[in-house]
């Protein structure tokens, strides 16, 4: 669709995320820092509050395809589908599958959180990661299957056990700074933190510094491959390495 040649929002590209109802986090964050003439359109998918693999997986097959059709009539460059924990505790060939699907039906390039991250763990030469989450155990470790299945090696983690999907957005930056020093294993290429409910990206450049590697979060990746799978290279300043990437 032709785009209106205009200096408002959206002149240079319009970024589509689908997020879990409960997401307080990752909406008003992109919108805030994304490049001038970007916008950030969101729509959302009920889940109950409890963090299952189950509620996950009912919200995908109950609420995602719709989230995605209401988006699609933003007529986006690209859609993110922005929920790590839905494709962990479904593998990588359901990942793949959506991706698929998303970019037959809407006939725009498409991503998934979880591929978002892996995406920057190979642009970033990571090979070797450690993981932290604010997920319970169970579903902590339903990522650490996920993403040694897609060849990363996992050699440390921690997580925070929060059960209540709307709570993930409650630890501070001190809490989540702990939780990435706690869990990070020095022979690791990169730390890795999940969720897209979690205010991660506030600590990227505290924990960089101290770590001395580049970090990876959910909100950070998804944004950042967005951007570029919709043509948009610019640095974002203040986040970390991956954002500063082309």
């Amino acid at each position: 669709m032709a785009r209106i040649s205009l200096d408002g929002d959206g002149r240079r590209a319009r970024l589509g995320i689908v997020v879990p109802s409960v997401n307080t986090v990752m909406e008003p964050w992109a919108q805030k820092v994304v490049p001038e003439g970007v916008s950030v359109f969101a729509a959302r998918m009920f889940i109950p509050p409890a963090t299952t693999p189950e509620a996950f997986i009912e919200m995908d097959r109950n609420e995602g395809k719709m989230a995605i059709r209401q988006l699609s009539s933003t007529h986006p460059d690209v859609i993110a589908y922005g929920c790590t924990a839905s494709s962990i505790v479904q593998g990588l060939e359901y990942d793949s599958h959506l991706r698929a699907e998303i970019a037959e039906d809407w006939k725009v390039p498409s991503t998934t959180a979880a591929h978002a991250i892996l995406t920057a763990a190979d642009a970033l030469g990571a090979r070797k990661v450690s993981i932290v989450s604010p997920y319970t155990k169970e579903v902590d470790e339903a990522e650490h299957r996920y993403f040694e299945s897609a060849g990363l090696e996992v050699l440390g983690g921690a997580c925070l056990g929060i059960s209540d999907g709307f709570k993930l957005a409650e630890p501070s930056p001190d809490t989540l700074f702990e939780l990435g020093v706690r869990g990070f294993d020095a022979r690791s290429d990169a730390l890795i933190m999940t969720c897209l409910n979690t205010r991660s990206h506030t600590v990227i450049a505290r924990l960089e510094d101290r770590l001395g590697k580049p970090v990876v979060t959910s909100t950070q990746a998804t944004l950042w491959h967005a951007l570029r799978l919709a043509g948009i290279d610019d640095g974002i300043a203040g986040f970390g390495r991956l954002l500063m990437a082309p």
